[in-house]
């Protein structure tokens, strides 16, 4: 897979390479052909890499309830989003909530980037888009994550 790459709050320093590097290299050395229908597949090659990567399963914000972010790795969140567009809000607001609750120091957003999401259907989120929102939420968002679009 083809990557792109951006940091919000100085993500890209915050995660350890030995954390990222390993994603990084699996995802650009896995095959996997960008079409209509497909974000479902996507999720489920990205999970088994990170099941590989020996990343957690789903992974509770807070015991009392069973709202949860896609896996953690140590004090790392990870977040994988194939799905509608208005899911990343959430995510997010779990990350930023980890983060506040010193339960996660940074975190790794993967998603397909504006021109996958296109091809895979409509509504679907896309990297351009976070990042753009992302930075307009700068001062409220304050947990340093690395984001890795999926072309």
């Amino acid at each position: 897979m083809r990557l792109v790459i951006s940091s919000h709050h100085f993500g890209d320093q915050a995660i350890p390479s030995e954390i990222v590097e390993p994603i990084i290299l699996a995802l650009k050395d896995t095959l996997f052909e960008v079409r209509k229908g497909s974000a479902t597949k996507l999720r489920k090659i990205v999970l088994e890499l990170l099941f590989n990567l020996v990343w957690s399963d789903k992974t509770r914000i807070d015991s009392s309830n069973d709202i949860t972010i896609t896996s953690m790795k140590g004090d790392i969140g990870l977040c994988l989003q194939t799905g509608n567009v208005s899911r990343f809000y959430a995510d997010i607001l779990k990350l930023q909530s980890l983060y506040i609750k010193d339960k996660a120091s940074s975190a790794i957003y993967i998603l397909p980037t504006k021109n996958a999401s296109l091809k895979m259907g409509s509504n679907i989120v896309n990297f351009e888009r976070l990042v753009e929102e992302l930075n307009l939420y700068k001062h409220i968002i304050t947990i340093p994550i690395l984001i890795i679009g999926i072309e």
